[in-house]
């Protein structure tokens, strides 16, 4: 039988985890290989045996090694969604999240809707990109609007041949502005800073 086991990595890139676990990619029972997406990077392994306990084993001696290695790139495995993982993060926490976005299509908010938890209070697209610096005022606004402890502001600049993400996000212990630049297919930019988004929640 054939049996899989899929790791999910944020907030790294696919050389960098090559350059930790290439080794282990040369395995031949079971295989480890990765799949990259814009902002997220997937570590499949993939075990042959004559048995499910078998494959299990097989799996499970990998899969130590490869958490050993990555850490906390790790976010989850199979199932598991870096939006869900984020909202977690603020569950524990006990604060309800509000959004706001720009030049996303509503993607972030879809993504965090769709993970139907109750501390996601809700957001706002905007049609019009505010200025960088506005952002964190906007932010405290969407906060009070929602009920909110938390929230988060996302604006996605277009530019010639790189788009630039400029983040905020508020919670009752801190606010934090990032800016990251994205240089690969435009279309996938959105679904980049999504991924960029939210594994700044999952790292509170």
């Amino acid at each position: 039988m054939i049996k899989a086991r899929v790791l999910h990595t944020s907030g790294v890139g696919e050389s960098q985890i090559d350059e930790r676990i290439g080794d282990l990619e040369k395995l031949s029972n079971p295989t480890v290989g990765l799949a990259a997406h814009a902002g997220q990077v997937d570590v499949r392994i993939t075990a042959k045996a004559a048995t499910e306990a078998e494959a299990n084993t097989l799996i499970r001696d990998v899969e130590e090694e490869l958490r050993r290695r990555l850490r906390a790139w790790i976010y989850g495995a199979d199932s598991d969604t870096l939006e869900g993982i984020a909202l977690d993060i603020l569950s524990a926490y006990d604060w309800k999240l509000a959004v706001v976005e720009a030049n996303l299509g509503g993607r972030l908010i879809q993504r965090l809707g769709e993970a139907e938890d109750a501390h996601f209070a809700g957001g706002e697209v905007l049609t019009v990109a505010p200025k960088p610096d506005e952002l964190n005022a906007i932010v405290r606004g969407i906060c009070k609007t929602h009920d909110a402890q938390a929230g988060l502001g996302v604006i996605l600049e277009p530019g010639e041949t790189r788009q630039t993400l400029h983040i905020a996000l508020i919670t009752p212990e801190e606010e934090r502005q990032v800016s990251r630049t994205y240089g690969g297919p435009p279309l996938l930019a959105p679904r980049w800073a999504v991924n960029v988004s939210l594994d700044l929640i999952r790292k509170l």
